[in-house]
């Protein structure tokens, strides 16, 4: 029980509230739940710097591309160019790149049976090479994931510590978007291409990160059949100029060839499609390590601080500016994460997004449910004092309960049933009070009719009020159409008892006019709405001037006064009440007359 008296504190339950955030908050960032959502505000950040922030390299990397041209031309399979890998060789001493790397497969064996001496171009291009150009050589792998073995010859003609795996790991929607070969390889480190080959250029141990796609313009090939005729011509200059000192990439770039899905496009030739050949993304690679270096993670503590604090958007009540804030939230940590990528470190949004969304979620439940249980407890609170439709005026927020507390002038309304007492004594208990909830019944009706709030049944007694919850033009009007209706309907009341063979009964109804408190007043347990005030016991004891005076309705001048004594009220001048001297009137509705 003091648990649950506990779960009915407000400030308790906004803690539990908050530490349920902060938990799923947690969640979030242990599972990297939001990674997804992560991954395409990136490529989005991505595909943005590629197109306004980009940087270019002095010496950009160059690439040989062997397309669709150089594969009609050159009649034999790929596995025996060995002429012509050697003329792009010889081609290469010419030209003198800064380093050269070839993301070709070597052939696997000899192919001398065939012809004599024919591996001996391949061979004499990069013993020659070797002498003057760094030179690194793809080593390729195979379907179980091996490495496929490079004829002997030509490993000893380029030396053992030349072999680099070109393998491009993906993310876990199949996208290459990061150098670190620990994602899908075991190769120790310095074992790829690249990053031998940005070794031989002044870059050594780049690390691992994501590949800066900011850092130059789209892709650009020099056709392989190009360089061959440069070399057949002896075009020396031209070679120079195109290559001197630049890296050079040289691999495959027709359609039949291995593609990557990247983030961006990076052909220029096919500048909408994002699955490219691998060679221009081991170029991308090579440019991320040259000019800025690898777009580095935030460290993962910092990012999870950052998961709990959006957390915190379960503080606050629901209201326009709490949405403006979750609207400008992804913005603003758009731009945030952004402007780090700009500065060479990736920040993860998603995860951020997703707890601020359901921390503001379970806030907006939070306040639907306190909102469903304030309803139900104004229809308990109400229901049984107002008509149903001044209820559902309350319930829909166009009404002030006032429930708080609130100081307001009111018209009082005080019935009672003559003689009540002695007929009690004298009849059974199931006919008192069956009769007192008949009529009970009907004055609740012709006081809900004319929109006065019942207070409370004492006894044989009706208490009701006038003005409250609900406004009135003229609230002294109300209650006395309400009187009227009251006398009407007791003539119901009557004639049922004279059919069951009970005498009828009288009623005496007194109203005044006065200032009063109107609220939720009680114990934590039992609260109800009422009035206090001195009008309120004053109205009951103007009720007893009734039998007195012979009138059904007796009521004070300011009531008298407030309806401009219209409708027959009779002045029966000062009557002492409660020791105070009130100017009373007295009234017969006409609507009885005439019934």
């Amino acid at each position: 029980m003091e648990t649950l008296k506990r779960l009915n504190d407000p400030k308790i339950r906004m803690l539990l509230g908050l530490i349920l955030c902060l938990l799923v908050a947690l969640l979030l960032h242990l599972t990297r739940t939001g990674e997804q959502l992560s991954r395409a505000v990136l490529d989005t950040q991505l595909e943005q710097m590629q197109q306004h922030d980009v940087h270019q390299l002095q010496n950009d990397v160059l690439i040989v591309g062997i397309d669709e041209d150089a594969t009609k031309v050159l009649k034999e399979p790929f596995a025996l160019w060995h002429p012509h890998l050697g003329k792009f060789l010889d081609a290469m001493v010419k030209a003198k790149p800064s380093v050269l790397g070839l993301d070709i497969a070597l052939p696997d064996r000899s192919y001398q049976f065939l012809v004599p001496q024919y591996d001996q171009g391949l061979m004499q291009g990069l013993q020659n090479l070797k002498a003057q150009t760094p030179l690194v050589v793809a080593q390729m792998l195979d379907e179980s994931g091996a490495f496929r073995p490079v004829h002997a010859p030509y490993i000893s003609a380029v030396g053992a510590d030349a072999l680099a795996s070109v393998v491009v790991c993906q993310d876990g929607d199949g996208v290459a978007r990061r150098f670190d070969p620990n994602l899908c390889t075991v190769n120790a480190q310095g074992s790829m291409l690249v990053e031998k080959m940005a070794a031989h250029l002044g870059k050594a141990n780049p690390g691992t990160g994501l590949v800066d796609f900011s850092a130059g313009n789209k892709f650009e090939y020099i056709p392989f059949l190009k360089v061959l005729e440069w070399q057949a011509q002896g075009d020396t200059e031209q070679l120079a100029r195109t290559f001197g000192g630049k890296p050079v990439l040289l691999g495959v770039v027709s359609r039949f060839g291995d593609r990557v899905r990247a983030p961006v496009p990076l052909a220029a030739w096919d500048p909408f499609k994002l699955r490219v050949p691998g060679v221009l993304m081991q170029a991308q690679i090579l440019r991320s390590m040259l000019s800025k270096g690898l777009i580095r993670e935030v460290n993962d503590f910092v990012v999870g601080a950052l998961t709990l604090f959006a957390a915190l958007f379960w503080l606050g009540r629901i209201n326009w500016y709490k949405f403006a804030a979750l609207a400008a939230f992804p913005f603003l940590m758009f731009a945030v994460s952004t402007w780090q990528l700009g500065q060479g470190m990736y920040l993860p949004i998603g995860g951020m997004l997703l707890s601020a969304a359901f921390a503001f979620i379970a806030r907006l439940l939070y306040e639907g449910a306190l909102q469903v249980q304030k309803r139900h407890w104004l229809r308990d609170t109400f229901g049984s004092y107002v008509s149903q439709e001044v209820l559902q005026e309350i319930m829909a927020g166009n009404i002030h309960s006032g429930l708080d507390g609130t100081r307001v002038r009111l018209c009082i309304l005080f019935a009672d049933i003559h003689n009540f007492s002695a007929r009690s004594e004298s009849r059974p208990a199931q006919e008192v009070v069956s009769l007192l909830n008949d009529y009970f019944s009907e004055m609740t009706v012709a006081i809900h009719q004319h929109k006065g709030t019942v207070d409370k049944f004492i006894g044989d007694g009706v208490m009701a009020f006038f003005g409250a919850p609900q406004a009135l033009e003229c609230p002294e009007q109300n209650a006395l159409e309400a009187a009227q209706e009251m006398l009407l309907r007791l003539r119901l009341v009557n004639a049922r008892l004279q059919e069951q063979g009970v005498a009828p009964v009288e009623i005496g109804i007194a109203l005044h006019v006065g200032e009063v408190i109107t609220g939720n007043i009680g114990s934590r347990v039992r609260h109800e709405y009422t009035v206090i005030g001195d009008a309120v016991s004053l109205t009951a004891k103007l009720e007893e001037l009734t039998k007195t005076l012979g009138y059904p309705v007796v009521c004070s001048a300011a009531v008298a006064q407030a309806v401009e004594r219209s409708g027959g009220l009779n002045d029966c001048g000062e009557q002492t009440v409660k020791a105070v001297a009130l100017h009373v009137y007295g009234w017969n509705p006409p609507l009885l007359a005439e019934k």
